[in-house]
């Protein structure tokens, strides 16, 4: 298994092709550091020893579209004050050497809960969008492919918004997964999430379980097991947060 991570970014931005993220680094406001995330995302390969996704990854197909849905968890911070976690929902990554993703950063600083959605064609950086999302959210992500143009889109229901990306590019798609990732360098402290739920996950248009092999994964820091994931029915499933 060949696990990717987000890699380091910056700035916050909507939706636009990679190629413009220079051009948006060098324009983004002042104002926007005070609204980045905490933890930056880095590649993975530092951390061999460690198990940074959470969740279930069909693999044995040619994978093209996967979509999945999920309630925004309150974070306890009180004993995990700088800390951090990110559901996503996405194509590759599981044995491969590139990932088609979108969700939300969801960290601890300072004992303060924020949330940050993005979207990234892994290995370029993530690009972040500035609309809001609180604990209890209901979101929606997809990610598709016709030919080599991906369309990944996040919608925030409770907050009435949505975010579409496109992109080009030939990938991979050997898996389709929803993920809850670890953030930040060298394993960091993990955040604690309770319990977040994934529903309705349906890889290729049928439910996850019927999509191909299974695989199931779970954050875990040496041999220490930070989340638990439940049995995978269908298209739903919920991974419990054990240790920081």
């Amino acid at each position: 298994m060949t696990l990717h991570r987000h890699r380091v970014t910056t700035f916050l931005a909507t939706a636009v092709p990679a190629l413009l993220t220079a051009a948006l680094v060098a324009a983004a406001p002042a104002s926007a550091a005070t609204s980045a995330p905490a933890f930056p995302h880095y590649d993975h390969g530092a951390r061999h020893a460690d198990n940074i996704w959470a969740g279930y990854a069909a693999t044995g197909e040619t994978y093209t579209s996967v979509t999945g849905s999920w309630t925004v968890p309150s974070l306890n911070c009180s004993a995990t004050p700088n800390s951090s976690v990110s559901p996503w929902i996405g194509l590759d990554g599981w044995s491969s050497q590139t990932v088609e993703q979108i969700g939300f950063d969801q960290d601890c600083t300072n004992g303060v809960a924020g949330y940050y959605p993005w979207v990234e064609m892994y290995p370029a950086d993530s690009i972040y969008f500035t609309e809001p999302v609180a604990a209890g959210d209901r979101v929606t992500a997809s990610v598709s492919v016709s030919g080599t143009s991906f369309t990944l889109t996040e919608t925030d229901t409770t907050q009435g918004w949505t975010k579409t990306y496109h992109e080009t590019g030939s990938y991979q798609l050997s898996s389709a997964e929803a993920i809850l990732e670890d953030l930040g360098n060298r394993m960091p402290a993990v955040a604690n999430f309770g319990t977040v739920t994934f529903s309705n996950v349906t890889a290729n248009g049928v439910p996850l379980s019927g999509a191909g092999t299974m695989n199931s994964t779970s954050l875990e820091r040496r041999t220490t097991m930070l989340t638990k994931n439940s049995a995978l029915s269908g298209g739903n499933f919920s991974i419990s947060w054990l240790h920081a």
